[in-house]
């Protein structure tokens, strides 16, 4: 047989140098894939700049406020069948109206019982939207409640933390509303012990999504392995 043993270990560099970067590749994909469809799959609401454009869904906490008639006034969740109770009025059923809607319905009933002008405040709270979304190879990937803006570690920690498979080193942040998404490096901030005063912070409607480590170098010793046994093969030819 007449192979020429350097060539052969030139393509033999260059096909492990081809797998290296198709795994990098694959991996991107996959996690840009996971990411919308994350983003897309419902578990996260994009709420309407007002609550007159965003419709009630089941979930949502309603506050309703009845000026000088306190005996109306009302806190409570949207039930999975999209209705409410008020006292004395019953069972509402909310589920799709906008705030203005639902504020023109209960004055309508509640004239019924109310002499006068009826006035409402109504407050929607969407909880779904309150939430930071964690994923990946984290201990306990799944949506965490939160109110306000909160350290990248703390939600991290919420979900157990990153599996013994995760990559630190590659943390992605897909922001909401179009704010810049950003990928950490754990690592250096754990180097330098700056996990406290870190001002990486992560928000409602983010998503925190831990990739897997790349297994190059298991990948790379298998093909080496198999290689050698190839040289094996033709030195046996040979």
């Amino acid at each position: 047989m007449n192979f020429n043993r350097h060539n052969l270990t030139c393509y033999l560099m260059v096909a492990v140098a081809i797998l290296i970067a198709s795994g990098c590749t694959s991996s991107r994909v996959l996690e840009e894939r996971d990411a919308r469809e994350m983003s897309s799959s419902g578990e996260i609401y994009d709420v309407a700049a007002s609550d007159e454009e965003y419709r009630i869904r089941p979930g949502d906490e309603i506050e309703i406020l009845v000026w000088e008639h306190e005996d109306f006034d009302v806190e409570t969740t949207v039930s999975r069948t999209g209705s409410i109770t008020m006292p004395l009025i019953g069972e509402v059923s909310v589920s799709g109206m906008t705030s203005e809607e639902l504020e023109g319905e209960l004055v309508e009933r509640l004239s019924e019982y109310i002499a006068g002008e009826v006035n409402l405040a109504i407050s929607i709270r969407n909880l779904d939207d309150m939430q930071v979304s964690v994923f990946g190879m984290v201990e306990r990937p799944d949506n965490y409640p939160v109110v306000d803006q909160i350290s990248l570690f703390k939600v991290l920690s919420t979900a157990g933390g990153p599996s013994e498979e995760a990559n630190i080193r590659s943390i992605r942040i897909y922001r909401q509303n179009g704010n810049p998404n950003e990928t950490i490096d754990l690592t250096r901030h754990l180097d330098d012990g700056s996990i406290h005063t870190s001002p990486i912070l992560v928000g409602p409607g983010d998503i925190v999504y831990v990739p897997r480590r790349q297994n190059a170098v298991r990948e790379m010793s298998d093909f080496l392995r198999d290689a050698v046994m190839l040289f094996g093969i033709f030195r046996i030819f040979n």
